[in-house]
């Protein structure tokens, strides 16, 4: 009876043990910071353009280890090939000021982007921020499912906070550089063959690089914030040097230009330069089997490699230059700020995903058992707005033409309609995906294929539902940010309402 009772005892001790750490890896980090958040102009106020820019680096720490995110476990760095940066900028229309930082990383989950904004001082009377992630394939793991195997996060916690502070610091650069500016809206249409390719039909792409261009009164650039779609994993699956990848080259060409050799033969603009990424669920990339032409070299690459990442942005800079050289953008006449934002709360269906939140992977708390807590924001600036997506949005969502192909799973008509871009407010309209969170892929419900057999005769399941939340996703992110650009919509008919909320 005694080894009974030992056994007994031993077993309830275990289960309280295992019980405990399931807690504490699923406990709600940020609790309470659930909110709502609408601010417009009351045109009471002057408009007074301003902005400025900043910029941190954020490389790991070599010395201790570093798990490659975007592929495969056990992807050790071997090498910092080029600077990873967090890049900022601040704009502030004389009544409201917002901030935008963007990451070299594979994503940052809602948790962090919460510590980002309690990290930067209420001396930088920063109303919002957005923070969004590259989803680069050659920086260090930060979502915890790349590390050295299935059940060991690759995240270094060391690492995570020395980002939130990268971040942050951005930020306040940007705030301390902000001066008076005027601002343009660029187009520029860009055609998928040659650059970005699509790996799941229907094949929609969001291929148009927008650009937001500020410039000083002595007509110097200031910055610009640039928005295009691709996964940036150029250098692909076997690379284990660190690198921002084509980001980080389109950045130093539209700031220092391109150099050949002992000649350069596009000068760049200077200023800092802000890329966000867009629609790229899909899934949108520049594989292997996408041949990329150096503009300023004709060297054809189709292999991986860095040389392929610095032809690709060198590509989109060559276009981005043209355009605003060639007077495609149109300056605004006093813009003004207006956005909304609300937390929105996901379910998390996959199976995968529970068990990677039990085992500590994520390390995100959950507000509710198998939820987490996200959030979605449009903002609108003058004859532009911006759609803040918390992932990888299917283009379809974005730009139309969602099917309900034969074979699917859930036997249901498009949901997600009209487009985001429909909905969307003003003339020139940004897209940023991985915006405050990364939830994984958002998928069409009504091309949910998560049973064989798998759709356009595929062979293995497809990979967008495996890192999806599941099917409801994209139904709730498209019903939130259809009514947050309801709201936006009435407000600039309606101008002189107040600010409502506030970020925590």
């Amino acid at each position: 009876m005694r080894l009974l009772r030992w056994i007994g005892l031993v077993l309830l001790v275990g289960v309280l043990g295992l019980a405990g750490f399931v807690w504490w890896n699923l406990h709600d980090r940020n609790p309470g910071s659930e909110f709502t958040l609408s601010a417009s102009p009351t045109l009471s106020v002057p408009a007074r353009l301003r902005a400025g820019f900043g910029r941190r680096i954020i490389n790991p720490d070599m010395s201790r280890p570093v798990w490659v995110a975007g592929f495969a476990h056990n992807r050790a760095a071997t090498k910092i090939h080029d600077d990873l940066k967090a890049v900022a900028a601040v704009i502030d229309d004389g009544e409201h000021r917002i901030g935008i930082v963007a990451l070299d990383a594979i994503g940052f989950f809602h948790d962090e982007v919460l510590a980002v904004r309690r990290s930067v001082p209420s001396s930088a009377r920063l109303d919002y921020v957005i923070v969004a992630s590259t989803h680069n394939h050659s920086t260090p793991d930060l979502m915890g499912i790349w590390g050295p195997s299935d059940f060991r996060s690759g995240i270094d916690p060391e690492y995570r906070r020395a980002v939130v502070a990268g971040a942050a610091g951005a930020l306040m650069d940007a705030v301390e550089a902000i001066t008076p500016a005027s601002v343009s809206f660029v187009e520029v249409p860009l055609e998928p063959a040659g650059l970005v390719a699509d790996s799941r039909d229907p094949q929609v792409f969001d291929a148009t690089m927008r650009l937001m261009v500020f410039t000083a009164p002595d007509g110097k650039t200031i910055g610009s914030i640039v928005n295009w779609a691709d996964h940036p994993e150029t250098p692909w699956a076997d690379n284990t040097e660190i690198t921002a990848d084509f980001p980080g080259y389109l950045r130093d060409a539209l700031e220092s230009g391109v150099t050949v050799g002992d000649r350069q033969p596009e000068a760049g603009l200077g200023g800092i330069h802000v890329y966000v990424n867009g629609a790229i669920g899909g899934l949108m990339t520049t594989n292997p089997a996408t041949t990329v032409v150096d503009p300023y070299t004709g060297q054809s690459l189709a292999a991986p490699s860095h040389d392929k990442a610095r032809a690709l942005g060198r590509r989109l800079a060559q276009a981005a230059l043209a355009a605003v050289r060639g007077g495609a953008g149109v300056p605004q006449a006093e813009p003004r700020l207006a956005y909304a934002a609300r937390t929105i709360e996901l379910k998390i269906d996959n199976p995968l995903f529970r068990l990677a939140a039990a085992l500590g992977l994520f390390g995100r708390g959950q507000p509710r058992l198998n939820t987490i807590r996200s959030e979605v924001a449009v903002v609108t600036f003058g004859d532009a707005s911006m759609t803040c997506v918390p992932g990888e949005l299917y283009p379809e969502i974005a730009n139309g033409g969602i099917v309900h192909p034969p074979g699917a799973d859930i036997d249901i008509a498009p949901v997600e309609v009209p487009s985001l871009r429909e909905l969307m407010p003003g003339r020139v309209k940004f897209l940023i995906g991985l915006a405050n969170d990364e939830v994984g892929y958002i998928i069409p419900k009504s091309e949910w294929d998560n049973e064989a057999p798998w759709l356009y005769g595929s062979a293995e399941r497809h990979y967008g539902e495996i890192n999806s939340l599941g099917p409801e996703t994209a139904p709730q992110i498209h019903a939130a940010l259809k009514a947050l650009a309801a709201d936006l919509q009435y407000a600039r008919g309606a101008p002189g309402r107040a600010l409502k909320g506030r970020t925590p």
